[in-house]
């Protein structure tokens, strides 16, 4: 097994990740009974050698999949009939699932409302009030 490659500069060793066959119940008709087709991937996040930030932020992200007491993560993959098939979903499911733990919003720089969108909120607010005096009792003209 190869090094599976995340973003620049970023991957997981193969020295971290193991694979292990199981039994399927995904397509595969009468011989998912019978064959290990379906592929486990455990990844050992302590022997990605990250550093302690990115680690921290991939524990941190609430996924089902990421065990905190033996810190790694387990994918399960039965979707194909070839354990082969299996296995490469399985390492594109671990890639997608450490690109989202690790990425990070920009934050946000507060800004003034435009000129033109503050005209806009207050004749709304006009249009509103209008409206809801509208709903008052009837003044009688005539006298």
């Amino acid at each position: 097994m190869d090094d599976l490659h995340i973003r620049n500069g970023l991957y997981v060793p193969a020295q971290a990740m193991s694979v292990d066959a199981v039994k399927a119940s995904g397509p595969g008709g009468q011989s998912v009974n019978k064959t290990n087709s379906a592929a486990q991937l455990r990844a050992y996040i302590d022997a990605f050698g990250w550093s302690d930030g990115f680690v921290a932020r991939v524990l941190a992200h609430s996924d089902g999949r990421i065990s905190q007491s033996q810190r790694a993560i387990v994918i399960q993959c039965d979707t194909h009939r070839s354990f082969h098939r299996n296995q490469d979903e399985a390492r594109e499911r671990l890639a997608r699932l450490l690109l989202k733990a690790l990425h990070r919003d920009k934050p946000r720089r507060v800004t003034r409302p435009s000129y033109s969108s503050t005209k806009r909120a207050v004749k709304a607010q006009k249009r509103r009030a209008e409206i809801k005096s509208l709903r008052g009792s009837v003044k009688d003209w005539n006298g």
